[in-house]
């Protein structure tokens, strides 16, 4: 079969089954092109479901924007493109499936420009032609009773006796009849998967709802930093961090010296975390190196994620939310200087200064590692800063998997809502200690440890 190149290779004339086209469409979303896009299936299986279902409808943009990605009343598609955008990559992911491994398919499904509406047709065989039609199976169009559509079915030859006819009525009844009964059979338990995907998906969400809600709740794009540390040096002959704890600002200290910008592994994993989350929620964010976001980026933006402590982040050190835990130099038990978490008011049974762990007293492994979650208030009214923050940059990628991992939020949740007071709601402002186990760089368990409401 030639490379699919939309209707250039489809044969003309014929339409699909709705079996058959129900059979293609779950060939597509098990393929390896479609792997882990949900979001992409869940448009996919809607809007061939619903060109199945309503051959005479026309799909609107508005409906698809609130029957597939959440989008509330208010949707006006002029400010918002996700439909379009997610179209434009369905019909790559498509095209990319009929040149791979859906090129030997019978069956093509398409999703033309200027609509939303699925086409089914048949694809041309490798020499050109379609499928062999004789005689006795010549196809012809017919209109089922269940559909009022045209479907492909089989004209039986001329019969020599007369009596024939009685009995090849009864079978030919029979077997539309059990057609008819697998048929439905199918079909309901391919919707019966699909709203079980759906309802997975939103039970998913309504976990992650009371920390997410006012962060997705905004039309406004969530901007998350990561920390970018400046470096003096060359990678073959050493680097040396380009600033001192203490300092204001990165340019505090000049040199001659070629520098470089680094982000640590856990900032990384981190964004991919939030990036997962983002996209199960159909909700735009960019993306910006700490070094260049700026105090109008802080005062503008609704709602902003940091990655990364104030080692890392320097204008982290100037906010003006008082905080009761903040990241300082403090002394270890043997009367060391380390960074850590030192805790400003501590209450009944908690520390005063929080340390990473070293394996076995090794400096070069972290096996124990504390982090901070910390949702502030911003420069504006109803501004929010969402800080995930550890000791190293294990600890901070173990706090945006916490905030992004649905029995972590849930246990989250839980705490904050029998927190000081017990009102039994989640304060507007609060810091959240966990501690996390690392194992050979990768952080393996977490638990919480205790939280802290912010005024």
């Amino acid at each position: 079969m030639e490379r699919y190149t939309g209707t250039s290779n489809v044969l003309p004339g014929l339409r699909p089954a709705r079996e058959e086209s129900l059979d293609e469409l779950e060939r597509l979303l098990t393929s390896r092109v479609l792997h882990g896009s949900e979001t992409l299936k869940a448009f996919l299986r809607y809007v061939v479901l619903e060109s199945i279902n309503h051959q005479d409808g026309h799909l609107k943009e508005y409906t698809i924007a609130a029957e597939v990605f959440g989008r509330n009343s208010d949707y006006d598609p002029r400010n918002d493109s996700i439909v379009r955008v997610q179209a434009g990559r369905l019909r790559s992911k498509i095209q990319e499936y009929y040149a791979t491994e859906g090129k030997h398919d019978k069956v093509l499904i398409d999703l033309p420009k200027g609509h939303y509406n699925a086409v089914f047709s048949y694809a041309r065989a490798g020499n050109g032609e379609g499928p062999e039609v004789t005689e006795t199976t010549r196809p012809v169009l017919v209109e089922p009773i269940t559909t009022g559509h045209p479907a492909l079915q089989m004209e039986p030859r001329p019969r020599a006796r007369r009596e024939w006819i009685p009995v090849a009525a009864l079978g030919a009844v029979c077997v539309f009849l059990l057609f008819l009964a697998l048929k439905y059979s199918s079909e309901a338990s391919r919707l019966r998967d699909a709203d079980k995907g759906k309802t997975q998906a939103d039970a998913q969400m309504e976990v992650l709802n009371p920390l997410w809600g006012q962060f997705l709740k905004s039309d406004e794009p969530i901007l998350v930093s990561y920390s970018n540390t400046r470096f003096q040096g060359r990678p073959e002959t050493g680097m040396k961090l380009l600033k001192s704890l203490d300092s204001q600002s990165p340019t505090d200290v000049r040199s001659s010296y070629i520098t470089d910008h680094y982000t640590g592994v856990g900032e990384v994993m981190g964004v991919f975390s939030l990036s997962n989350l983002f996209a199960k929620a159909s909700h735009t964010f960019k993306v910006k190196r700490s070094l260049l976001l700026t105090w109008d980026d802080l005062k503008f933006t609704e709602n902003i994620v940091v990655l990364g402590s104030p080692a890392e982040n320097l204008f982290l050190r100037q906010l003006p939310q008082d905080q009761d835990f903040v990241f300082r130099v403090a002394k270890a038990d043997s009367q060391e200087e380390r960074f850590g978490i030192v805790n400003l008011r501590p209450k009944r049974g908690e520390e005063s200064v929080y340390l990473n762990r070293d394996d076995a007293g090794s400096t070069s492994e972290v096996s124990e590692d504390y982090a901070l979650i910390s949702l502030l208030k911003g420069l504006e009214t109803n501004h929010r800063l969402l800080i995930l923050a550890g000791i190293t940059t294990f600890g901070t990628q173990a706090a945006a998997e916490y905030v992004t991992n649905p029995e972590y939020v849930k246990e989250l949740v839980t705490h904050l809502k029998a927190g000081p007071g017990g009102s039994g709601s989640i304060p507007p402002y609060f810091q959240v200690l966990i501690r996390v186990k690392i194992n050979g760089g990768v952080p393996v368990h977490t638990d919480y440890v205790t939280y802290h409401p912010l005024n």
